[in-house]
């Protein structure tokens, strides 16, 4: 029954519970490959021989396609034979860090790129940020909640704090929080968060903020053409309505 069943039978708790029709039938374990966890089965002696193979493969072959699904800009990135030289090389660190690297570390990679190259991990979804070189569909919910169960699986971290937390603030909508030092620091940036001093700001959002401060900041009294919300004289900028909404930040 179990190996006939629709992917929908199956769910892939928090805790790495995998369970067919609300039961837990198997754990995932950490594997050789992040996106590749094994599967122990929950099972006593009673299942065996055949049938246990049976169940095996179709846990495997569920867990395999969940991670597809939800993460697949890095799995498609993973297989992409077309990406080439310094592209793959980029790719490859954007999947071992999981969706998201600072760009300061891997800026003379980025410099390296053609535009083809760019083009190339941009199929994929890949932004280059000033900032960050991040894929933003995996700032959402889902694939925040796997990259969490799956780097705590990978780094025996299972049980730090949070790695549930985190995700839910993001599933929240908020674009900013209040920094919690007591928590796992990976666990903000797997979901997207750079910690700034005392707020968690999402990569994405920082990315618009300062999209919006780069022009005041730039803008001269003597330039021609509409002055910036927010310009004053080139060095210093006011703070804009426009960058505490983003936010979701007070002036303070």
């Amino acid at each position: 029954r179990l190996a006939a069943s629709s992917n929908t039978d199956f769910i892939l708790s928090k805790d790495g519970l995998l369970r067919w029709q609300g039961e837990p039938v198997a754990k995932i374990a950490a594997g050789d490959d992040t996106l590749k966890p094994r599967v122990i089965l929950l099972a006593d002696e009673q299942l065996t021989g055949a049938s246990r193979d049976s169940v095996a493969h179709r846990l495997e072959r569920w867990i395999a396609n969940h991670i597809s699904i939800v993460l697949k800009p890095l799995v498609e990135m993973t297989g992409d034979q077309t990406l080439e030289g310094m592209a793959r090389g980029v790719g490859f660190r954007l999947v071992e860090a999981l969706g998201n690297i600072d760009r300061r570390e891997i800026a003379t990679d980025i410099q390296g790129l053609s535009q083809d190259m760019r083009a190339g991990l941009r199929r994929h979804g890949v932004r280059f940020g000033a900032y960050t070189i991040f894929v933003p569909a995996l700032l959402k919910p889902a694939p925040a909640e796997l990259l969490s169960l799956l780097w705590g699986l990978k780094n025996d971290k299972m049980e730090a704090t949070g790695l549930d937390e985190v995700p839910t603030i993001l599933a929240s909508g908020r674009t900013s929080t209040v920094f919690n030092p007591e928590f796992e620091p990976e666990a903000y940036r797997l979901c997207g968060y750079k910690v700034l001093g005392q707020k968690a700001v999402r990569i994405d959002i920082l990315e618009r903020l300062a999209d919006l401060i780069r022009p005041a900041m730039y803008w001269k009294p003597t330039d021609d053409g509409t002055k910036p919300e927010g310009a004053i004289d080139g060095r210093n900028f006011f703070v804009t309505p426009a960058m505490m909404s983003i936010l979701g930040a007070t002036h303070e």
